[in-house]
C-alpha cells in the first residue's frame, strides 16, 4: 500500500508504468512540439505561473454595512492554454442551494503593458466581464478592474485585489466601484489542493 505520496510522485509512477507497458518500452521519441513544456514567452507570463493548479476556495460575502452574510465553498482549476500564452480559470462554488459557475481567461498584453482577461459566469445575461490589471511585485499583488454591463446598459465596475501569500495560499477581495463609493462585496481564500514542488520555467526572449 502506498501512503503519503505526493501528486507529483503519482504522476511520475503513472508515466513510468505507461513507458514500461508500451510496445517499445518507452524508448520511441515523441513527436516534436512547437512549444516545449515549461517554456513561457515573457517574464510577465511567468508571473501568472504561480496561479496554475487546483485550488480550494472559501468565499465570504458581505452586506453594505461590511458584515459577513454567507460563505460559499468550492474549487478553482487554473491551467495554461494556447501554447502557454494564456490561463484558463474554471471556478465553481456552492452556497446552500446556489451553485456559481464561471470560466475566465487571463494573459498579458505587451502593447498596453496590462494583464487582460474575460470572465463568464452562470448569472450574467449581458455577456462577460472584461478584465484589465497590473502586477505589483513588491506586494505580490494583482490589481484588476472588471467591467460588465447591467440589463439597462449601464457599466458596472469592480476592483479585484488578488495577493499571492505564498506558494500554497492566495487571497482575493472584490469591491464594487459606484462613483466615489467603494463597497466590499466578498473575500476569497484559496488554498492549493494538490501541492507540488516548485517548477523550473524557461523564459523565452521574443525580441
Amino acid at each position: 500500500m502506498i501512503q503519503n505520496v505526493s501528486c507529483c510522485t503519482l504522476t511520475f509512477l503513472a508515466t513510468s508504468m505507461a513507458a514500461l507497458l508500451s510496445p517499445t518500452g518507452g524508448t520511441s521519441p515523441e513527436p516534436e512540439k512547437s512549444t516545449k513544456p515549461h517554456e513561457l514567452a515573457s517574464a510577465e507570463l511567468a508571473v501568472l505561473d504561480a496561479l496554475v493548479g487546483p485550488w480550494r476556495v472559501t468565499r465570504t460575502h458581505f452586506n453594505t454595512r461590511g458584515e459577513p452574510t454567507t460563505i460559499a465553498k468550492g474549487t478553482e482549476e487554473i491551467t495554461w492554454i494556447l501554447d502557454q500564452h494564456a490561463l484558463q480559470r474554471t471556478y465553481t462554488t456552492y452556497s446552500d442551494a446556489t451553485v456559481y459557475r464561471a470560466v475566465g481567461t487571463l494573459t498579458y498584453n505587451a502593447s498596453e503593458k496590462k494583464y487582460h482577461g474575460v470572465w463568464f459566469d452562470n448569472t450574467s445575461t449581458t455577456g462577460p466581464g472584461v478584465v484589465k490589471g497590473d502586477w505589483q511585485p513588491d506586494t505580490r499583488t494583482f490589481v484588476f478592474t472588471v467591467e460588465s454591463m447591467a440589463k439597462n446598459g449601464a457599466v458596472i465596475k469592480h476592483r479585484v485585489v488578488e495577493r499571492l501569500v505564498d506558494e500554497e495560499n492566495r487571497t482575493s477581495t472584490t469591491y464594487l466601484l459606484d462613483g466615489s463609493t467603494v463597497v466590499k462585496l466578498f473575500e476569497s481564500q484559496y488554498q492549493r489542493s494538490a501541492p507540488c514542488p516548485g517548477k523550473i520555467r524557461t523564459i523565452i526572449d521574443m525580441d
